[in-house]
């Protein structure tokens, strides 16, 4: 059998070049926080790699990499960038009510398929997704009483390298949301709100994703179990306060990392300890409302006026988990 040459070492992206040029100051550094609170400026491809990260190393003929599935989002990365410039959204005037403030936008199928590449592979590489697997893993590798239970590299690959095409496809059903923010920069992490999990199984409806993407502007994802057809594509000019709000939710979910452009955070708690936590469920008070008005917006609501339906499918959901907890607890 003719063996394959042997994997080189590479670094491995989860925060793509093309991507983090945008997130650039003037001086073309780009800011990262710690959980200590120590600042590190560098040019943007200095962070957010891992090596080795997308490798399979079984031995000889049977070494792999899965890096290649990738090589499709990251090439029109710059391209979706300059696509979400062109989205218009209301002004966030906090008079208006929610229905005024949230814009339907065309969604052609081919643009419908290239957020969910580049969303999809944005999660299924993000490190919150490989600690996920590293902690199911060594769980598993315990209980089979083995006598080391750490899960390497290759260990974490092999789980991982399905979920791409799993994320993919499932993100071509549900609804998209576009925040615009002018007067606060949106932060990032190395990890975001959302409740997929480290594996193919279990993709079904209820699932949301908040990432933020550029300091501008947020991704956001939904799948509720009910919502309009259309329009498969909204967007949300939010004020300071809103942006201050899904700051301090990345801020619970980054473990080591926080960029930003030009305005520094302040440091939450939940980010000094230094791991990927969540909130219980993953639901969240002021985030659930504010996802039901974007899944359930229509613009051709009660009497062919826009509208947004009385389901309220994230915060029932909320609510159902307080009663389980209060049950559970009498149990107690």
């Amino acid at each position: 059998m003719k063996q394959k040459p042997p994997l080189k070492t590479e670094l491995h992206h989860w925060w793509p070049r093309t991507l983090a040029d945008h997130w650039a100051a003037a001086d073309g550094m780009v800011s990262v926080t710690r959980p200590n609170g120590t600042v590190h400026r560098a040019p943007p491809g200095a962070f957010g790699a891992i090596t080795n990260a997308h490798h399979m190393r079984m031995g000889g003929p049977w070494d792999s990499t899965f890096e290649p599935i990738f090589n499709e989002p990251d090439k029109e990365m710059a391209a979706f960038v300059q696509w979400l410039a062109t989205l218009e959204a209301a002004f966030a005037v906090p008079e208006r009510s929610m229905v005024e403030r949230i814009s339907p936008q065309p969604l052609p199928d081919q643009r419908a398929a290239q957020i969910a590449r580049v969303t999809a592979s944005l999660l299924a590489r993000s490190p919150s997704i490989r600690a996920s697997i590293k902690r199911t893993t060594e769980y598993y590798r315990r209980g089979f009483g083995l006598t080391d239970p750490t899960a390497d590299k290759t260990l974490i690959a092999a789980n991982q390298r399905g979920l791409y095409d799993a994320y993919r496809k499932r993100m071509m059903h549900g609804r998209w949301a576009i925040l615009f923010s002018d007067e606060r920069e949106f932060i990032a992490g190395d990890g975001f709100l959302h409740n997929f999990p480290a594996s193919q199984d279990g993709l079904n409806s209820g699932l949301k994703l908040v990432l933020p993407i550029l300091p501008t502007a947020t991704i956001v994802y939904m799948s509720p179990m009910q919502y309009p057809t259309e329009p498969r594509l909204v967007t949300l000019r939010l004020s300071a306060d809103e942006v201050e709000q899904l700051n301090e939710i990345t801020q619970v979910y980054a473990s080591d990392f926080l960029f930003y452009r030009d305005e520094k955070p302040e440091i939450a708690d939940a980010f000094r300890h230094g791991e990927h936590r969540k909130f219980q469920y993953h639901r969240h008070n002021w985030l659930d409302p504010l996802l039901d008005d974007l899944s359930q917006y229509n613009r051709w609501g009660k009497g062919g006026a826009a509208g947004i339906s009385s389901r309220r499918p994230y915060s029932e959901s909320l609510e159902g988990n307080r009663r389980l907890n209060r049950f559970i607890g009498r149990d107690n």
